[in-house]
């Protein structure tokens, strides 16, 4: 999972500065050569730029064209959670990762670099964790309900 994710957001910010160099076209395609040394095609389709931060409607697209495995992340739209405006974002996979994980809701702000939230969700949409970071706070709920909580401040 979390191997998926490194590669999948190098990507996504390799291919917004390749797309940000390129010509006008609203899409973007390249092909980039990932860590496990798999070429990846990496499609980016910007969305509305009037708002830099949060460009709703924007997708990149990773594929291995060896193996099939295909991510998309698409910025869905902006959402008030506890108080803070966050840009919100749909991580879906044509197939699970190990961990059994299929589409992720990711919510993070502009504004506060250190306030985000992620839902996991297995292929039937059935929660398999959450994580939620606010005012220092850390907050962890896995698949069978258990919360961890941590204070972030103390280590301020």
């Amino acid at each position: 999972m979390k191997k998926k994710f490194i590669i999948f957001f190098v990507l996504l910010v390799l291919s917004l500065a390749v797309s940000g160099c390129s010509s006008d076209e609203e899409t973007s395609t390249t092909t980039i050569e990932g860590e496990d040394g798999d070429e990846y095609d990496v499609t980016y389709t910007e969305g509305d730029v009037s708002d830099e931060d949060c460009p709703v409607g924007s997708i990149m697209t990773t594929s291995n064209p060896n193996t099939g495995e295909m991510v998309a992340m698409e910025i869905v739209g902006k959402e008030n959670i506890d108080g803070i405006e966050m840009c919100h974002g749909v991580y879906e996979a044509n197939t699970p990762d190990e961990n059994g994980i299929a589409r992720v809701e990711y919510y993070w702000s502009n504004e506060n670099d250190e306030a985000f939230m992620w839902i996991a969700y297995d292929e039937e949409g059935n929660v398999i964790s959450e994580m939620k970071a606010m005012d220092g706070k850390i907050t962890i709920t896995s698949e069978d309900g258990e919360v961890i909580e941590m204070d972030m401040t103390q280590y301020e």
